[in-house]
């Protein structure tokens, strides 16, 4: 059943109230985990690019978005090319340990970000993401995912034949960002370096509140790489999609009216997204975010039975909830010292 515009409008209304208001990311208090995973450049063009980005987007979210350096792995193709920074080679085995060495010492609200730079293909029809060594195929992200049960999930996977992780990962709680709508654009992508801008720079804060969530840095990255490909009177031979609804079937039109892009609306790339250090000594602060993560497990549980739900009931109860969230972050604001 499709939903009444009235009601679709509403939605949009109250996602852009718990934007402006929300401190805080709906998937909760919890630390941001990130991945940067850069695999095999193949050219020396390409390993210095995917390299110098990788390094940029790890700058970003430490510097710009206020992540500590010791959530943020970056896994490269020779550490020879980020000594001291880079944690160690990409191979398979390493991006597995990495996945389960987080999920040891993350908390059911903490978030995980993976980002994946470098080359993909598809081959008998299974894609991969070309590294050193075994390639990366969706089922084993998938395997190394299983960790990760309650925590909320977002893959941005930059390469050619990215596509074909979208179904094989699309689930609840999960963000799958990628350069290609299938396995079978294989070309290399220009996805990755307007990306690395969109979260390094204000260009990609749409709604101008100071903070990037995915949904806008995926907006702004789709805009400019179409621009590129104009500019440059070439035929487009990636087109950028996202998918947060569990369905497996990504949206190149992503908003935050569906069906793709409410998920990531609400994914911030770090900031004052979420940290350990950020839980209050105050008790009343205490009382307020403990509150607001009632309210945000219930955003979680909503969505866990959104298939069996008819449209426009989920959007009212979603609306309902939404804007007891925005409240409840008005409170803790007002608490913070930030006003109303």
């Amino acid at each position: 059943m499709r939903s009444a515009p009235g009601r679709s409008f509403a939605l949009l209304t109250v996602l852009a109230a718990v934007a402006f208001a929300a401190p805080q990311s709906v998937e909760g208090q919890g630390r941001t985990h990130a991945v940067i995973v850069v695999g095999l450049g193949g050219e020396a063009r390409y390993r210095e690019a995917f390299n110098a980005q990788a390094l940029q987007i790890r700058s970003a979210l430490v510097e710009r978005h206020g992540l500590p350096a010791e959530d943020v792995v970056y896994l490269g193709e020779r550490t020879d090319l980020a000594p001291g920074i880079m944690a160690d080679r990409s191979t398979r085995a390493n991006v597995l340990k990495v996945l389960g060495e987080i999920a040891q010492g993350s908390a059911a609200l903490d978030r995980l970000l993976v980002v994946m730079i470098g080359h993909g293909n598809t081959d008998s029809g299974e894609t991969r993401f070309n590294l050193p060594g075994p390639d990366l195929t969706p089922a084993d992200f998938q395997m190394g995912l299983m960790a990760f049960p309650t925590q909320s999930l977002a893959l941005v996977h930059t390469g050619s034949a990215s596509g074909g992780f979208i179904a094989p990962l699309s689930g609840p709680n999960r963000i799958i960002v990628t350069a290609t709508r299938s396995g079978r654009e294989q070309n290399a992508t220009e996805f990755a370096q307007y990306f690395t801008s969109a979260i390094s720079s204000d260009d990609a804060d749409l709604d101008k509140d100071e903070r990037v969530s995915l949904l806008e840095a995926f907006l702004f990255t789709r805009r400019e790489v179409e621009r590129y490909y104009d500019d440059e009177n070439e035929l487009l031979t990636e087109h950028a999609v996202l998918d947060d609804n569990g369905d497996g079937e990504a949206s190149h039109d992503a908003s935050v009216t569906g069906p793709d892009g409410m998920l990531a609306a609400t994914f911030h790339l770090g900031g004052i997204s979420g940290t350990a250090g950020q839980v209050p000594d105050d008790p009343e602060l205490a009382r307020l975010y403990e509150e607001r993560t009632e309210i945000q497990e219930q955003i979680a549980g909503l969505r866990a039975i959104q298939d069996s739900m008819e449209e426009d009931a989920y959007l009212a109860a979603m609306e309902e909830i939404l804007i007891e969230l925005a409240l409840k972050n008005r409170e803790i604001r007002a608490a913070e010292g930030g006003g109303e």
